[in-house]
């Protein structure tokens, strides 16, 4: 890349968008640590337990039991749980009268999630990109079939990760659900009597089992081509299940158990619950608690509580089965929604919350299931999560995202907050080069901005400050604004960092072109002597604060004053 293209890019940047709008994707700060032991999210758990109080009290959650943690990666236990029990659970002829972190809920679509932390386990992303025909031989179509792609999906072309990530464009579900039940009664709604051959024989009272299921979703049509458009599809996550019990030679419910429930310790999850530890509204019918879903469990068909909900959340922040790197691949998006804050991955649904100095994005899963709804967040960016598993009897799914968008509007900007204070205990300060004769040094703060801000710098007694902008063709130092963010690489005693260029013009009315972030092309533009001058070190002592620092291109290492 050429210097002149570099420097122009620069003023593009310069005259698009404001410091605060434009720090590498991810965490502006190390993940804060004992978050249960945070002064200033203790406070914001104290706001959020008056903020659901206040909904049960108010109305805001009507005829509704539920369970509520907000747990870290980084601590055994979580941080912060509430349960709340209703006349309907407490009053019921079944089940718990009263719910805590260990009473059982159905999870739901949540159950994907679990699904897909299998294949994890199995080094799952390297068979995203093979076909799912190869692992489930009734997806082995003809050749005149595959001519047809109209009315018959291209199987030969479908893929794992298209599967995992709803862009197969494949049917919703087969059977469940189906208006074909109704037939009779929606004949007055103008449908035609169906024809003997598109009756369905299974899905109404009783599962379809393999077999029927696959005469089902071999007939039924495509709705897009794959990956053309994600398409939520719960007979996908049924193939899936298939293919993985093809894959781990082994019974859905045998991998799920030696997997996940026995290495975690989750006493309170699986396909086949106790009833006496559920939370049932009225009774198992009405509720749907014993409503079985047959070969559709990798879809939808787990049951948990929300202290092991919270264990399986900790478990994938904290790559506790598998590869950090294997964690890392998993916790991306795959595709995008028309929604430009709500993408998809595999399987899950990442939301996009605006803070005032960055973009900070909620892995989650949302599930749905009778009178049950479920909803699991993670942020890798604070290495912390929450879920809920919620029993009520009017539109369940609603109250779960109301008490979602209430959890993540609470703890983000404590989470924020925690590490910031955090990382300037650990970080934050003057550091120099302790021999004779070589004038070095360099003072790290943090302020209102994302990362630590390098307020002075002189290496070799020049002001690096003043030599970045002559590199970079500024000559008003209020327009230099170099911050530090973690990049990710960390190993025994030290920790490195990147150091960002935020251009401090006030963004203008530009559109995504003029107006996009560019630090993610700028980062590595110059280079000394093979090693990029955005390259910082911290060595570490023994309680994870930094002694020193290093410059990494300077070639020299500063201690902490």
């Amino acid at each position: 890349m050429r210097l002149s293209w570099v420097l122009s890019i620069l003023a593009l940047g310069a005259n698009a968008q404001k410091a605060s709008e434009c720090p590498l994707q991810g965490p502006a700060f190390p993940a804060p640590t004992a978050l249960s032991k945070s002064r200033v999210f203790l406070k914001a758990a104290e706001s959020l337990t008056l903020h659901l109080k206040e909904a049960i009290h108010n109305g805001s959650l009507p005829s509704t039991s539920f369970s509520v943690q907000v747990f870290s990666g980084q601590e055994s236990h979580s941080a912060f749980t509430f349960s709340h029990t209703d006349d309907g659970v407490a009053n019921g002829s079944v089940g718990v009268q009263e719910v805590t972190e260990d009473s059982i809920f159905r999870i739901g679509s949540i159950s994907k999630l679990w699904t897909m932390f299998l294949y994890m386990t199995l080094d799952g992303t390297k068979y995203f990109h093979h076909r799912v025909s190869k692992y489930v031989p009734e997806l082995q179509t003809n050749h005149k079939e595959q001519q047809n792609a109209i009315d018959h999906v291209q199987w030969h072309d479908v893929t794992i990760s298209e599967l995992a990530s709803h862009q197969a464009g494949i049917l919703r579900d087969y059977a469940f659900g189906d208006l074909g039940f109704q037939s009779t009664t929606l004949q007055a709604l103008g449908l035609p009597a169906l024809p003997k051959s598109d009756q369905l024989t299974c899905g109404s009272t009783v599962a379809c089992d393999r077999k029927e299921f696959f005469e089902g979703v071999l007939k039924a049509h495509p709705l897009t081509s794959n990956s053309h458009t994600p398409i939520y599809s719960n007979a996908g996550y049924q193939i899936l299940g298939y293919a993985l019990e093809a894959i781990a030679k082994a019974d859905f419910e045998d991998i799920l158990i030696d997997r996940l429930i026995k290495p975690l310790n989750l006493t309170r999850s699986g396909l086949q619950p106790k009833p006496e530890f559920g939370v049932i509204p009225s009774n198992e019918t009405y509720s749907w608690f014993n409503h079985t879903v047959g070969d559709e469990n990798p879809a939808g068909g787990v049951f948990s509580s929300s202290k092991d909900m919270a264990t399986v959340g900790r478990a994938i922040l904290s790559s506790a089965l598998v590869k950090p790197a294997i964690t890392r691949r998993w916790l991306k998006p795959a595709t995008h929604t028309s929604s430009l804050q709500h993408s998809v991955g595999a399987p899950w649904e990442i939301y996009s919350f605006s803070t005032d100095d960055r973009r900070v994005d909620i892995y989650s899963k949302a599930g749905d299931i009778g009178v049950y709804s479920s909803f699991m967040g993670l942020s890798p960016d604070y290495n912390a999560g929450f879920t809920i598993l919620l029993a009520g009897n009017s539109n369940p799914h609603q109250l779960t995202a109301n008490v979602a968008e209430m959890i993540a509007d609470i703890v983000l900007p404590a989470l924020e907050e925690t590490a910031k204070s955090q990382a300037a205990q650990r970080f934050a300060g003057t550091y120099f080069v302790a021999h004779d004769g070589s004038n070095s040094s360099i003072t790290i703060t943090a302020d209102d901005g994302p990362g630590l801000k390098i307020t002075e710098w002189t290496g070799n007694s020049v002001d690096m400050l003043e030599s970045l902008m002559s590199l970079q063709g500024l000559t008003d130092r209020s327009k230099l604004n170099i911050r530090l963010q973690p990049n990710g690489l960390q190993t025994a005693g030290r920790i490195a960092f990147s150091a960002v260029n935020l251009v401090a013009n006030p963004a203008i009315n530009g559109g995504p072109i003029v107006g996009s972030c560019l630090s993610w092309i700028l980062l590595d533009s110059f280079v000394y002597g093979n090693i990029g001058l955005t390259e910082f070190e911290f060595e570490l002592d023994n309680n994870g604060y930094a002694a020193a620092i290093s410059p990494r291109a300077l070639r020299i290492t500063m201690t902490r004053a």
